[in-house]
């Protein structure tokens, strides 16, 4: 395996870490902006929106790039976004600076999983795509729960900046150490038909299902802290350990979600592991007063929602293969920004909901949504023009 692959594991790690850190850390952030907890949930929404609009457009523009260039850049912006953010006095500074670091994840995402494919030759591409998003569930199942409880022990800026510099650290492994600018594919097409290719309905309908079963995901996940502390009860060192528990089930997750597209197939696939995430966020909702249950359903959502990433990106692949043969990479490029659409989605209904309703219905809230996907995805697969996809390997 090239080693430049393993720097874009590292990138993949400060990238998974700018994501879903602020997640365990909203309410001391809430406290030291001077907001409350909903409007702290804004920064997750707002780095998912960065990486939502960079993914799927700058794919298409940067189509004629070398991958190099491509990935430079990318972590610069993701690297200056990051340090903004660390340093932001006030909440609308903070969206800003997390907006802009996350236009640098959606891109980096985008072209690092198809360029370690490229560099490791076709005997090797699925592993070594595995190897650059391993850095992205490392980040979930260590270095969250670890920088959760040193941001409610330190200051959480911080935790903020150290994202920052793990960036910088990618930005310069790769400035050096990947000799080949690695230019795109002949086959990848114009940047003009990469961008007609966001309007093919097809993928922007399979898109959609990844957006709805994420966001009823994301209602529950982004606002787990508050949840466990002010309805279950525990105790705010304990948050990290729920966040340990979601991040080595997601990782378990996500080599079991491949297993199971290989298996049935990723319509089949897709739709089972959607309804287990609407089920969990379900019980999340009945159950929130037990620490035991909620522990248990943590972890439950960890694993169905990170094995559905598999089976939906292999989904929107195989649709991309029938009515898009040249836009693989904006099919890439939209199954991030689906991914990140939800999770913006989820963090907003979440936030309505708390404000509308109270913070013991999230759990509600994300089973609604989840199930809109799933009745999404089931309209599809029985629709009579619907095609077959067939599976792809798993990263």
């Amino acid at each position: 395996m090239p080693f430049v692959i393993y720097i874009f594991t590292l990138s993949a790690f400060a990238l998974g870490l700018a994501e879903f850190v602020p997640i365990g850390l909203t309410e001391v952030m809430a406290q030291s902006l001077g907001v409350n907890v909903e409007a702290t949930g804004a920064t997750i929404t707002a780095y998912a929106l960065g990486a939502t609009v960079a993914a799927p457009i700058f794919s298409a523009l940067t189509a004629s790039w070398s991958r190099k260039n491509v990935m430079l850049a990318t972590a610069l912006v993701f690297s200056a976004g990051s340090l903004a953010a660390a340093f932001s006095s006030t909440l609308t500074l903070m969206l800003i600076a997390r907006f802009i670091a996350g236009m640098g994840h959606g891109l980096f995402l985008a072209v690092a999983s198809s360029t370690a494919a490229r560099l490791a030759g076709p005997g090797r591409a699925g592993s070594a795509v595995a190897v650059v998003f391993g850095g992205f569930t490392l980040a979930m199942a260590v270095g969250v729960p670890i920088s959760t409880y040193l941001g409610g022990v330190m200051s959480w800026r911080l935790v903020l900046a150290a994202i920052a510099v793990f960036g910088a650290i990618g930005f310069f492994g790769l400035l050096f150490g990947m000799r080949d600018p690695l230019p795109t594919s002949a086959d990848s097409g114009s940047a003009l038909d990469s961008l007609k290719a966001l309007l093919n309905r097809k993928l922007l309908a399979g898109a959609l299902v990844t957006v709805l079963g994420y966001a009823g995901s994301f209602v529950a996940y982004t606002y787990i802290a508050p949840v466990l502390t002010d309805v279950t009860g525990t105790t705010a060192a304990t948050v990290g350990v729920f966040m340990l528990l979601y991040g080595v089930m997601a990782a378990i997750g996500n080599v079991l979600g491949g297993k199971l597209t290989d298996a049935w197939g990723v319509d089949r696939a897709s739709a089972t592991l959607i309804a287990g995430i609407a089920l969990v966020t379900a019980g999340m909702w009945a159950f929130s007063g037990s620490s035991m249950l909620m522990g248990v359903l943590v972890a439950l959502l960890g694993m169905f929602s990170f094995a559905a990433v598999p089976a939906l990106q292999a989904r929107l692949i195989g649709i991309a293969e029938q009515h898009a043969p040249h836009a693989h990479g904006v099919a890439a490029g939209l199954n991030i920004a689906g991914f990140n659409s939800g999770i913006a989605l989820g963090s907003v209904a979440g936030g309505v909901t708390i404000s509308q309703i109270g913070l013991s219905y999230v759990g509600l809230t994300g089973a609604v949504v989840s199930a809109l996907g799933l009745l999404l995805i089931l309209g599809q697969m029985s629709a009579s023009s619907a095609p077959r996809y067939r599976p792809a390997d798993n990263a």
